[in-house]
């Protein structure tokens, strides 16, 4: 009777639910005492889900499971009028349903097929895909706050508030390194930067103003 679980804290998850996870962590019938839950996991043999970087579970005291999750980063979300598709940097669907996760870029111009759960995106353009995933998850690292990507006749273009980014057919760790800095002295301008021939060996950006705003053509 001392170590049967009466309580379950769950910390570290984001867009997994507590129930879910204790789902998991409790998946047979000797999983209500809970010192068998640790050892379990101890020795590697419990359950996790294909979106957890890790699951780790402790005891805070004999009748209290202290569990703690690393979810795999979700890098961008592909919607329609059904559901929303949220994936990682390995194309991995993480979440589907019709919760929206605020600050996760949506990407547009990429037609999928057989969706499913936990299983890797699959795309008849996989070459634009690969290339999306490369642009989410170095924007993520970056931390910029991308409101969507937008894929058009094979090129790929990150819209940053008033800035649209066109990277060309490539998105390098180069390409992205270079939004940051710039979108912060262009301040409150709204145009296109121009990366799409931007490379270690190539050096040129330009920016053109929105013509609303257009003053000058060009900057660079």
């Amino acid at each position: 009777l001392l170590f049967n679980i009466q309580k379950i804290e769950i910390k570290g998850n984001e867009y997994c639910t507590d129930k879910e996870v204790q789902q998991v962590v409790q998946s047979d019938k000797l999983s209500k005492n809970s010192l068998y839950v640790v050892v379990k996991y101890a020795i590697g043999r419990g359950e996790t889900l294909p979106c957890f970087e890790s699951l780790k579970v402790g005891l805070k005291n004999p009748w209290t499971l202290k569990i703690t999750v690393e979810e795999k980063p979700i890098v961008g979300c592909l919607s329609d009028d059904k559901e929303h598709v949220y994936f990682d940097k390995e194309g991995l669907v993480v979440r589907q349903g019709t919760t929206v996760i605020e600050g996760v870029p949506t990407v547009e111009g990429i037609d999928l097929s057989n969706v499913k759960l936990y299983k890797k995106l699959e795309s008849g353009k996989t070459k634009i895909l690969e290339e999306v995933l490369e642009a989410s998850d170095e924007a993520k690292k970056y931390e910029l706050s991308i409101d969507k990507i937008v894929c058009d006749e094979g090129k790929i273009y990150l819209h940053i508030g008033k800035i649209c980014v066109n990277l060309g057919s490539n998105a390098t760790a180069e390409k992205i390194a270079q939004i940051s800095p710039i979108i912060e002295k262009l301040g409150n301008k709204a145009g296109t930067l121009h990366l799409e021939n931007y490379s270690a060996g190539n050096g040129t950006i330009t920016f053109e103003i929105a013509e609303e705003t257009e003053e000058n053509s060009q900057e660079k």
